[in-house]
């Protein structure tokens, strides 16, 4: 009975040690990378390795209001024939009909184009 009891004990501690030595060599396959460099574009590095540049952040022209959006935001709102007339950095305006008058409306230069005016 006790040698029963022993096979068990050992056969439970094979498969828990091949498990765990399962798992690690999967959990270590995808690692995070961080590095210091120096020279040209030093700073930190952040990123999951090779090809992702220098530095870990959004693409520059995140964060504007694009033209196309502003005009599908526009048409949304229900100008018709909505078109840019002018484009600076604070402010994207945008023409067209609305009910069968002229109407403008003025977005901010910023991510998803927040509405300013409507006039």
């Amino acid at each position: 009975m006790i040698s029963k009891i022993v096979k068990m004990a050992a056969l439970v501690a094979m498969v828990g040690v091949g498990s765990v030595a399962a798992t690690t060599q999967q959990a270590a396959a995808g690692g995070i990378e961080f590095s210091i460099e120096v020279g040209r574009g030093s700073g930190p590095s952040w990123g999951p390795g090779p090809g992702w540049g220098p530095y870990w952040g959004p693409p520059p022209n995140r964060g504007k209001c694009k033209p196309r959006r502003a005009v599908k935001k526009a048409r949304h709102m229900g100008v018709r024939g909505s078109r840019i007339v002018r484009r600076n950095h604070k402010r994207v305006v945008v023409r067209g009909w609305r009910h069968g008058y002229p109407v403008k409306v003025v977005f901010g230069n910023r991510r998803h184009c927040p509405v300013i005016a409507l006039r």
